[in-house]
C-alpha cells in the first residue's frame, strides 16, 4: 500500500500516511451526477444523502466537501477496501461513484 504504512517507531518520512491502527482513507467521489439535481430522487450528494452513506458504511470519521463534489471516510482496514465501499455506496445512492485509497492527505 504506497505512502500508508505503520508506524512504531520514531523515524518519519515526508509526504506519508501513517497509522499505527489498521485505518483506511477513501475519497468517494459520485462524479457530476452527485452535482446535478437531475431526478427523482436528487442524484446531488446533500446532508442526506451523505447521513445514508454514513449509516450504510459505518465509517470511523467522515467529512463531505462543502458543495457536495466527495466525501472523505476513514474506515476499519480490515472491514472495507475500495470495491466493497463502491459497491456499498453505490447501492446505497443508486450512483456509480469512484472510490480511491488515499495515501495522503495533504491535497485535500
Amino acid at each position: 500500500m504506497a505512502g500508508l504504512t505503520r508506524s512504531n517507531g520514531d523515524r518519519v518520512e515526508l509526504n506519508t500516511l501513517y497509522t499505527s491502527a489498521n485505518l483506511k482513507f477513501f475519497k468517494i467521489d459520485g462524479g457530476s451526477a452527485w452535482t446535478t439535481d437531475s431526478g427523482t430522487p436528487p442524484a446531488a450528494l446533500t446532508e442526506g444523502t451523505a447521513g445514508d452513506i454514513a449509516r450504510g458504511i459505518n465509517p470511523l470519521a467522515h467529512i463531505t466537501k462543502s458543495d457536495g463534489d466527495y466525501m472523505i471516510v476513514i474506515v476499519d482496514g480490515t472491514q472495507w477496501d475500495a470495491a466493497g465501499l463502491d459497491a456499498a455506496v453505490t447501492k446505497i445512492t443508486d450512483v456509480s461513484t469512484t472510490v480511491t485509497e488515499l495515501s495522503t492527505l495533504l491535497s485535500l
